[in-house]
């Protein structure tokens, strides 16, 4: 049986990784999000949420789009290939989106960058 939980193995938590993600990683733009993608020792894929409080002015419209986003990793985590750093951008207009719009963009920015399993 699948574990659908995010521990924290799976996220970016450090700034260091962080910056080599942003440094090294191959940039997806989409209409509402950026992914930068980039290959990692740990043999899983992570994720991290880069937020600027000048897109977003208050912190609750920040957590939630924050919780958005690690909610669809989590629940798609088994269909990525290991081995990746996912870093998010959001755009300005990602506010407005619903959580099935967000994760229609996520899955299809995914699939741009080939880490999503077939089958």
């Amino acid at each position: 049986m699948k574990r659908y939980s995010l521990s924290r193995s799976e996220r970016i938590t450090r700034t260091s990784e962080f910056k080599s993600g942003l440094k090294d990683g191959t940039v997806y733009t989409g209409r509402s999000l950026k992914l930068k993608v980039a290959p990692n020792k740990y043999g899983i894929s992570r994720i991290g949420v880069s937020l600027g409080s000048h897109y977003f002015k208050l912190a609750t419209q920040r957590n939630k789009l924050r919780r958005c986003l690690k909610e669809i990793f989590r629940l798609n985590k088994y269909n990525f290939s290991g081995g990746y750093d996912i870093i998010v951008i959001p755009k300005a207009r990602c506010a407005g989106l619903k959580f099935s719009e967000l994760n229609d963009e996520f899955m299809d920015m995914i699939r741009k960058s080939g880490i999503f399993k077939k089958g």
